[in-house]
């Protein structure tokens, strides 16, 4: 009998992801112990569905399940009927396994509290730099373009007044309604090379002209803000989110044993 497209599917992603290729290619050697592990992960998915009843799904949840699924689901050549029908299958289990999340317990005032004085050196506000942007993208007029970047650098030099006028006339970036402000930019959130440029400014400094691929830029960091630790109540916010979601997946993790102990006997 033809396996329904849900076990299909559930074949061909396990043996991408653990053996790194197609079911059909798995080597002689392997194939005992793929067919057992799929054996296992099948009759797992098909009890957290039968738990998740026959109820309704939402629009959204179908939705956002099949944009996750579709490069797989692309990659297996389903039909147009076994793709719904995979979907379905996962945002059952979706929706059943958020539903057990939710019945999780929440971490009382004295739990949270005591992570939180164990951990407090995670609890630190990074280096922000308070920043303003400016760019003038480049359409096979480089050249120009770097020499009107420079003009600029050398108007911001004599006076850091002009760098709000100029990023509302000439900016190409989003910011230049604000007159180039970015506001408070901590690590991580511009491209490699304006963050490097922005991360060895002093404070008040203006960064010499910046080549990327979008075109030239200028960046300055009008005030640094030094790491230093989070405000108690929003660290104690954070302490409990962290833990309430460990207490989430320890609680589907118990539920989904259970279910597999019940499966089993």
């Amino acid at each position: 009998m033809k396996e329904p497209a849900w076990a299909r599917f559930a074949r061909q992603r396990l043996a991408l992801s653990r053996w790194h290729c197609e079911p059909d290619a798995l080597p002689a050697a392997q194939k005992a112990a793929f067919e057992a592990a799929c054996l296992r992960q099948q009759r797992l998915e098909s009890a957290v569905v039968e738990a998740a009843g026959g109820e309704n799904i939402p629009d959204a949840v179908r939705s956002a399940i099949a944009a996750s699924l579709a490069p797989q689901l692309d990659e297996g050549q389903f039909s147009a009927a076994d793709r719904q029908a995979v979907i379905r299958h996962h945002a059952l289990m979706e929706m059943q396994l958020t539903r057990i999340a939710a019945s999780a317990p929440q971490p009382d005032d004295i739990q949270v509290r005591a992570w939180y004085q164990q951990h407090q050196a995670q609890f630190m506000r990074p280096e922000q730099r308070l920043t303003s942007h400016l760019l003038v993208t480049v359409d096979n007029d480089g050249e120009t373009v770097r020499r009107q970047v420079a003009r600029f650098h050398q108007e911001i030099v004599r006076a850091r007044t002009a760098f709000s006028h100029l990023a509302q006339r000439y900016s190409h970036c989003p910011s230049a309604l604000e007159g180039g402000r970015l506001g408070w930019i901590s690590r991580g959130l511009l491209y490699p090379q304006l963050e490097q440029a922005l991360f060895a400014l002093n404070e008040n400094d203006v960064s010499a002209p910046i080549e990327t691929a979008l075109g030239w830029h200028l960046v300055w960091c009008e005030h640094i803000r030094e790491p230093a630790p989070m405000a108690e109540n929003e660290a104690l916010a954070k302490a409990r989110e962290h833990l309430y979601a460990l207490n989430q997946q320890q609680w589907q993790r118990r539920w989904l044993a259970t279910l597999i102990n019940e499966a089993s006997a």
